[in-house]
């Protein structure tokens, strides 16, 4: 076999075996960001060789300073090599060629004093995201050991004068409504009237509503309200009295007032300056006085009536918006009764006893304010 070609294959394989353990520990080594930041988080800081002519005190200086640096937690100090013949940074920012990948770097040099046998050691500290000096100081000292000692204290000093300006992303607005709320509104109530022996609603009529009310926030997300409510139904029947000769055709009008207590459970949900409010509850109704009837323009008179199941169901969505010191706000309900209205003695011209169920609809306006949480209705 060819000797030469054993050669050359050797020193390939050799090659390849010297190269890979370097690759497979450069891979492994922690990356550097390009924010100069090391693998912990830290800022990288340069400590370049210092200048001047006093090599052994220089060396003592420059070893004290790299761990002083280290000494603060938050840096990473990086020793940077100057070739022989080559030009130490003193008060100009170091190139960026030569301290690649930091975040700060600090130079400086080591002269003699003006009185025999004193020195003082002078630092620059610089930021190399802009190569702008931070701030500079100096030590004058007549004594190496005094001077290192005190060394730590000047690089701190130099080191307190970065200001990190840190943008923080806004919190989110964790808004909840005060702890107690009070209120008003009022609209219009679209309603149909069902009759027990009719499939579909017999009469309907729009009526006027207004309510105050308080609520009382139990978490950030849910509430209770209660309120009361006064209202009125009207309630008219057409048809042909047939006992007249000739038959006429009559109004009968039935109208009564109401009050109206709803317990409700709300969700409030904020989107961007609005609250959004799904809710849904029971209500108490309570006859306000007796019911008036009237045919055509005769002369009105008055009936008792009641609820045989004074009870109800509603469910709705409103949306509020700060205006003011409070909240305005709209909103829509559905409401049904659970039992049936009697008018007692009262009947139609076909002989028929007046009874029947309320379905309605609200459309409102209203306006509430808050109190005890410190803070206007709706603050953060």
């Amino acid at each position: 076999m060819n000797r030469k070609f054993l050669s050359a294959k050797s020193a390939v394989i050799a090659a390849v075996f010297s190269v890979f353990p370097v690759l497979l520990f450069a891979q492994a080594l922690p990356a550097e960001n390009s924010q100069g930041l090391d693998y912990e988080g830290k800022a990288i800081v340069a400590v370049l060789p210092l200048a001047g002519g006093e090599t052994e005190m220089i060396r003592r200086f420059h070893e004290a300073t790299m761990a002083a640096v280290a000494g603060l937690e938050k840096y990473s100090p990086r020793d940077v090599y100057i070739p022989a013949g080559g030009e130490i940074p003193t008060d100009m920012p170091p190139v960026r060629s030569l301290v690649p990948s930091v975040r700060y770097a600090l130079t400086g040099g080591v002269y003699p004093g003006s009185d025999a046998g004193e020195y003082y050691l002078q630092l620059w500290l610089w930021d190399m995201a802009g190569s702008t000096m931070i701030y500079t100081d100096d030590l004058v000292y007549d004594d190496i050991d005094g001077a290192l000692e005190t060394l730590p204290g000047l690089v701190e000093w130099l080191f307190s004068h970065i200001h990190i300006v840190i943008i923080e992303a806004p919190e989110a607005d964790a808004w909840q409504d005060p702890f107690f709320m009070l209120g008003m509104r009022a609209g219009l109530s679209p309603r149909w009237y069902v009759n027990p022996d009719e499939k579909s609603p017999g009469a309907s009529a729009l009526n006027f509503e207004g309510a105050v009310f308080g609520g009382l926030r139990l978490t950030g997300l849910l509430s209770f309200q209660l309120e009361i409510l006064l209202t009125n139904d009207t309630l008219v029947y057409r048809g042909l009295d047939l006992i007249s000769d000739p038959p006429v055709m009559e109004n009968e009008k039935f109208t009564a007032f109401s009050l109206t207590i709803p317990l409700l459970l709300k969700a409030n949900f904020r989107a961007g300056l609005f609250r959004l409010s799904p809710l849904a509850g029971f209500y108490l109704a309570l006859p306000l006085g007796k019911s008036r009837y009237r045919i055509n323009n005769d002369a009105a008179e008055s009936y008792s009536w009641s609820f045989s199941v004074p009870l109800g169901f509603t469910l709705g969505f409103e949306g509020a918006v700060q205006y003011g010191p409070g909240r305005i706000f709209t909103g829509l309900r559905y409401g049904v009764d659970f039992g049936t209205i009697a008018i007692n003695d009262a009947v139609t011209l076909d002989g028929k006893e007046v009874q029947y169920r309320r379905h309605s609809f609200s459309l409102y306006l209203g306006y509430e304010f808050g109190f005890y949480n410190g803070k206007k209705l709706g603050g953060s």
